[in-house]
């Protein structure tokens, strides 16, 4: 039986580094500019900050999960 292959840590933490940045960013876009958006743009922005966050951490991943696809 062969062991499932283990990710190097630092893509752990980076992944763990990129997205509590976003929840800070968010949380901070809430505070000190969301009441001078329409709710439609601050859930554009969401939205959109969520793409790139996805983004870079399928960017993160990718070549990991391609080496251990067997």
């Amino acid at each position: 039986m062969s062991k499932a292959p283990q990710p190097e840590p630092w893509r752990i933490y980076l992944t763990i580094f990129v997205s509590l940045g976003w929840l800070i960013a968010l949380a901070l876009w809430l505070f000190y500019y969301a009441a001078s958006f329409s709710i439609l743009q601050n859930i554009g922005i969401f939205v959109l900050s969520l793409a790139v966050v996805a983004i870079i951490i399928i960017l993160l991943w990718l070549p990991w999960s391609f080496k251990h696809m067997d």
